[in-house]
């Protein structure tokens, strides 16, 4: 009978121990704007508990399910090779609604189609996006990797070795991807 009462105490410590580590991994998604993986989220974890990153993956999965049926405000996505605290969708006019005024974050018409060709060719020089738009696109280009939507992925071995340009982290977390995998179905999807 004892030992019954030993593991029962033993059990609940398991569970105080992973509360309190759920509660961790939500102040750290709260404080950071950047997805967060879970090798990070255990590195740091690890210098207080001993953790392996399946067990913080497996603390966010309840702490996503702690969100989801107590109706919370929030969730937590996996975006961009990380995890995200994110406004739920039933909230999201809201805070767009906050966000409105906001100007001179909007892509020109220009942008949104170099961005396009970018996300669905990519890797791709300048001069195959110029060839497909029939416009110099330079500067263009320029502007979506100064906004950090666009980077060089390496050179095309060709004459003059162009520049290859592939879409980024920051775009993959501004439209709630995950990786190029995922962006190719989003494409597929719509």
């Amino acid at each position: 009978m004892e030992q019954e009462v030993e593991l029962s105490n033993s059990q609940e410590m398991v569970i105080m121990v992973a509360d309190h580590a759920k509660r961790i991994i939500e102040s750290l998604l709260f404080a950071t704007r950047e997805p967060l993986s879970a090798a990070r989220i255990r590195e740091i974890l690890h210098k207080f508990f001993e953790f392996t990153t399946a067990d913080v993956i497996t603390l966010i999965h309840e702490l996503r399910t702690d969100y989801l049926e107590s109706k919370r405000a929030f969730r937590i996505e996996e975006v961009a090779e990380g995890y995200m605290l994110l406004t739920a969708e039933d909230y999201g006019e809201y805070v767009h609604e906050l966000y409105r005024d906001r100007k001179g974050e909007r892509l020109s018409q220009a942008a949104r189609e170099v961005l396009a060709i970018i996300a669905l060719k990519g890797p791709i020089t300048r001069s195959q996006i110029e060839k497909i738009r029939g416009v110099d696109s330079s500067n263009v280009v320029l502007a979506l990797v100064e906004r950090e939507l666009v980077e060089t992925k390496g050179q095309l071995e060709a004459p003059g070795r162009p520049s290859l340009y592939g879409v980024t982290e920051t775009f993959l977390q501004h439209f709630g991807l995950k990786d190029s995998e995922d962006l190719k179905s989003f494409f597929e999807s719509n």
